[in-house]
């Protein structure tokens, strides 16, 4: 079908833009946070595109890079995982993250993910832990040392008393308001203040 459209930006909003191919407009779904990234309107682009049909939904999906369109594309085969939510799984996390996260089987990374629960991580990882490492991606994957640190927090939480799933939801908060290099110690520490949270 589509595989890429080339052309000039007509307009944009915080989820979609129109691109203007020699005098015919197509209306692309982007991922949240990719605006960020456009140029000014009337400015070339080139979007990685996927062209999507349900019943009578018809809708145009449009990426950066090949990459984010890999991680869409294998999304959309996991069940329960539709499009808007594979397009948050884009928005939120770097393909190379999302493929670290199926490949270490970590779950509390993907759950950052919104509307992704728990058992729609474990089927993503179920599903997909073969599949991706069989396509190919652009982008190597980054030496991942805050996954490490992330473990290590859950597994002393754990130890702890707290529960697998608390323990995960605990150390994600934590992360988020300490940044990705913060130390085991120190995202222990504050994850053990939002275990009871989420226990």
């Amino acid at each position: 079908m589509i595989a890429f459209l080339h052309g000039r930006l007509a307009s944009q909003d915080s989820n979609h833009v129109v691109v203007d191919v020699s005098g015919v407009g197509y209306l692309l779904e982007i991922p949240l946070g990719a605006e960020h990234k456009l140029p000014d309107v009337g400015s070339e682009v080139k979007f990685h595109t996927h062209y999507h049909i349900r019943e009578k939904e018809v809708k145009l999906y449009g990426f950066w890079s090949l990459d984010e369109l890999k991680v869409f594309t294998i999304a959309i085969t996991v069940k329960g995982i539709g499009p808007a939510l594979a397009l948050n799984i884009v928005s939120k996390l770097t393909p190379s993250q999302f493929r670290q996260a199926i490949l270490a089987e970590n779950h509390a990374v993907l759950m950052r993910v919104p509307r992704l629960s728990k058992q729609n991580a474990q089927l993503v990882i179920m599903t997909l832990k073969k599949k991706i490492t069989q396509i190919g991606f652009d982008e190597e994957i980054e030496e991942a040392g805050s996954e490490k640190r992330n473990r290590d927090a859950i597994e002393a939480l754990i130890g702890l008393g707290g529960s697998e799933v608390g323990a995960e939801k605990a150390v994600s908060e934590a992360q988020r308001v300490l940044g990705d290099e913060a130390k085991t110690e120190d995202l222990t520490r504050l994850a053990l203040r939002y275990l009871n949270q989420f226990s």
